[in-house]
């Protein structure tokens, strides 16, 4: 009998671009600003990327551009979580509020969000040029997507 072998490798799809930004704005704000400078249309999904194990909830914004065939994603990086737990010892009646920080990527918890740019051929070096020149971003820059290693979270569809 022989054996089949499936390798879950092939099916891993790294034909995108991933941008990281450094930005104080919020969500909305920064995609406005970005829609302006690059020409996109970035909406609000009505979904948030959920990852149940946390509870976690990151803000995402689409467009798909049909003339490029390609795909833009606008991903918050971080995600406060409250945490009720019952007090210890003199206040042990007490239910404390505690808020935790989830990131989407790990390796990155500075960066506030993420572009990625699926499909076709983007021009890397413009489009990073064109965030750099909006004055709401800190920094951005391009990252090795080979080297993430929980790359598995920017799978989005």
């Amino acid at each position: 009998m022989a054996v089949h072998k499936l390798v879950l490798d092939d099916f891993v799809d790294t034909n995108y671009s991933l941008f990281a930004i450094h930005c104080e704005l919020e969500d909305y704000r920064l995609a406005f600003y970005i829609n302006q400078a690059l020409n996109t249309h970035l909406k609000r999904t009505k979904k948030d990327v959920d990852f149940s194990n946390n509870m976690a909830a990151f803000s995402l914004f689409e467009w798909e551009n049909s003339n490029l065939k390609t795909t833009w994603n606008l991903i918050k990086n971080n995600c406060l979580i409250e945490d009720n737990s019952i007090g210890l010892g003199l206040f042990s009646e007490q239910v404390e509020k505690n808020w935790t920080t989830h990131y989407l990527i790990d390796e990155h918890p500075m960066v506030e969000y993420f572009l990625k740019i699926s499909g076709g051929n983007s021009n890397n070096d413009k489009i990073a040029q064109e965030l750099q020149k909006i004055p709401a971003i800190n920094m951005s820059y391009t990252i090795n997507i080979e080297e993430l290693k929980s790359k598995d979270y920017l799978i989005l569809n």
